[in-house]
């Protein structure tokens, strides 16, 4: 018996929604022997979704892949639901802050080469002149230097690089699994 000592790991034990495979199993729908034969097969072709493919065999009819993947997002949907009564972030919401590129005036306030209030002053400007970028606004507001504005264009395109590469790392080891 394995014993969950960390709390990031209780959290993702108690938060975690089966996979179809795992629920089809728990409903004897499926012998695990039949779920791992379509893990193998998926393996050979990761386009494929278990689910298809289970169907595509006979091992299931449409209806029940329907059914029990309705089953699926229902558990997804309480497990958000309680996440957000305790206060803390969904799944989805970790992905959008993961996925998040960070903006220019975001950048340049955290370096402190603008301080907050000439930021939000140029972008009230902005509001007004839409089609003008921010970094020329505080550029002629005597705010920024060109240097200022490309190395935070420098370093904003370097962080979404490393964000992008992370996502499908991510993304790519998710599809092996």
């Amino acid at each position: 018996m394995t014993f969950i000592t960390n709390e990031t790991d209780k959290w993702e034990k108690l938060t975690r929604v089966e996979k179809l495979g795992e629920l089809l199993v728990k409903f004897n729908v499926l012998k695990l022997s039949q779920l791992t034969e379509l893990i193998d097969e998926q393996r050979k072709d990761p386009s494929k979704k278990l689910g298809e493919l289970a169907v595509a065999k006979g091992l299931i009819t449409k209806e029940d892949l329907i059914k029990y993947l309705e089953i699926q997002i229902q558990e997804g949907k309480v497990v958000d639901n309680s996440l957000k009564e305790l206060g803390q972030m969904t799944v989805e919401e970790k992905w959008d802050r993961l996925s998040q590129h960070e903006r220019l005036g975001e950048i340049m306030v955290k370096r402190n080469i603008v301080k907050l209030s000439q930021l939000t002053e140029a972008m009230d400007e902005q509001m007004l002149n839409p089609s003008k970028h921010l970094g020329d606004i505080l550029l002629e507001r005597g705010n920024i230097t060109k240097q200022d504005l490309y190395d935070a264009l420098d370093w904003q395109e370097k962080n979404s690089n490393v964000v992008s590469n992370a996502l499908k790392e991510i993304k790519s080891t998710k599809e092996i699994k």
